[in-house]
């Protein structure tokens, strides 16, 4: 099977089960019944577009709709944003801001009182969706203006970026959702547990509804990849790449620790340093967080990466360091290759022999994997390896792996454990870090469907004849 790249946004639907989207399509139905973007939005945003429109035109549109033109000011003087108007009467707003900032103003506003009057909005799984979207939008459309790229798509979603939060509760409970969101409060260890729980991610879902309420497709690609797709890295383009950096600073601003490896992934396809951190925090910071945390933010990421890199359980890097430092390791080596490993039934062995038991296992299968490469633990049962050298020095590592956690978890009175791997090389399979992961997850899941302990490289399985003697 070939490795679905990060350079490209539309296969985000192809990487989900179809079951998965099968159990949200009837909450996303529900919402789609109340559009974000309703008819007198729609309107002004065309006459926005339109050269040949006057800002008459835009008056008399906003004023035809008396409750949207009042939610529309009380909006745009609130502290919901960063920087309020201050207007008193609707063409007092179009004299003010101007066409372009007036398309932008009527979205947030129709946005702001859609998610502030949804369901669930306040809950811990979606917490205060009303003002992060506010400040996601404002920060993507900052962003987009520092690396010099149009601003209008990664404004649209950064503001509809976790309407998915919407669909999950509907269809997993309030009480779940929240439960998982108090145990992983943000970023790439919440959407990989709710893959691991759910079998869909709020991200997924929100690319689903978009797609539902007939948003334009790089709409849904933005919100699908914004926690950074299948592997946690991807950023297959800029403006992808906005609204994940914002995102990151503002839950910084918001006191949530940075995603570090997908933000430097991010200001590496925007091709941008992290002063500009600081710079996208002035723009959106509220009044009350200028000179706090606003202003440091380059300085505190820095630290935060010296901090906290390794896993406690096993004593490998986290995945945060792991993917620091892979992705360092693979430009100065100019290559190298990626196992990734994940252990089989492994909920059936915390059931049958308890937690400790299972704490257990994944501490021997880290040190197991430590000796064959840089080793990391992603996330819950789930590890990679860099392994240094080719694709064959990565398979004969991965059949040495195999045969050690045989040996090591023989049937007997303790628990039995199988181990499946995916495996990918640059440049065979890629040669950035999130095209070998995604690369090496496709394999990784190939092996699982096995139903049995088994290693695959991408795209063929791996067998006695992949190896040297």
């Amino acid at each position: 099977m070939e490795a679905k790249h990060a350079t490209d946004c539309a296969p985000w639907k192809e990487g989900i089960d179809p079951d998965a989207i099968r159990s949200v399509a009837g909450a996303i139905d529900e919402l789609a019944e109340f559009p974000v973007l309703d008819a007198t939005v729609l309107r002004v945003i065309a006459l926005c577009d339109d050269q040949e429109s006057t800002a008459a035109d835009l008056v008399d549109a906003l004023e035809q709709d008396a409750t949207f033109a009042a939610n529309l000011l009380r909006f745009s003087n609130s502290a919901a944003r960063a920087h309020p108007i201050r207007a008193k009467t609707i063409r007092q707003a179009v004299m003010l801001v101007g066409r372009r900032a007036l398309r932008r103003l009527a979205l947030e506003a129709a946005t702001f009182r859609f998610l502030e009057r949804s369901k669930g909005n306040g809950r811990a799984s979606c917490g205060q969706l009303h003002l992060h979207a506010i400040t996601v939008a404002l920060g993507a459309a900052a962003c987009a203006e520092e690396a010099r790229i149009p601003a209008d798509t990664v404004h649209l979603a950064g503001l509809l970026h976790d309407v998915g939060k919407l669909v999950l509760p509907e269809v997993f409970g309030e009480e779940a959702c929240d439960a998982l969101a108090r145990e992983f409060p943000a970023g790439a260890e919440r959407v990989l547990a709710e893959r691991e729980r759910f079998g869909i991610d709020h991200a997924q879902c929100g690319a689903l509804l978009a797609e539902r309420w007939g948003l334009p497709a790089e709409i849904a690609s933005i919100i699908a990849w914004h926690h950074g797709g299948p592997t946690g890295v991807g950023a297959p383009n800029a403006d992808v790449a906005c609204v994940q950096l914002a995102d990151n600073v503002a839950g910084m601003l918001a006191g949530v620790e940075a995603d570090h490896a997908l933000l430097e992934v991010s200001l590496d396809r925007l091709g941008l340093t992290s002063d500009v951190l600081d710079v996208l925090a002035d723009q959106i910071a509220v009044p009350e967080q200028r000179g706090g945390e606003a202003g440091r933010l380059a300085s505190r990421v820095a630290e935060l990466e010296r901090l906290s890199q390794t896993d406690d359980l096993t004593g490998l890097a986290n995945r945060r360091h792991w993917l620091q430092t892979t992705r360092m390791a693979l430009i100065e080596n100019g290559g190298g290759a990626i196992l990734i490993c994940d252990i089989d039934h492994f909920k059936a062995v915390n059931e049958r022999h308890g937690m400790a038991a299972g704490d257990l296992v994944l501490a021997e299968i880290g040190r197991i994997l430590a000796v064959h490469g840089h080793a990391g633990r992603l996330g819950g049962d789930e590890f990679a390896v860099l392994v240094p050298g080719n694709l064959e020095e990565a398979v004969q590592a991965a059949q040495r792996i195999m045969a050690q956690v045989g040996e090591v978890f023989e049937a007997g009175s303790g628990p039995k454990v199988d181990l499946s791997l995916g495996c990918a090389a640059a440049p065979t399979h890629g040669s950035e870090l999130a095209e070998l992961l995604e690369a090496a997850d496709v394999a990784l899941l190939d092996a699982k469907r096995t139903g049995r302990s088994r290693a695959m490289i991408a795209g063929a399985e791996l067998r006695d004849d992949h190896l040297a003697a």
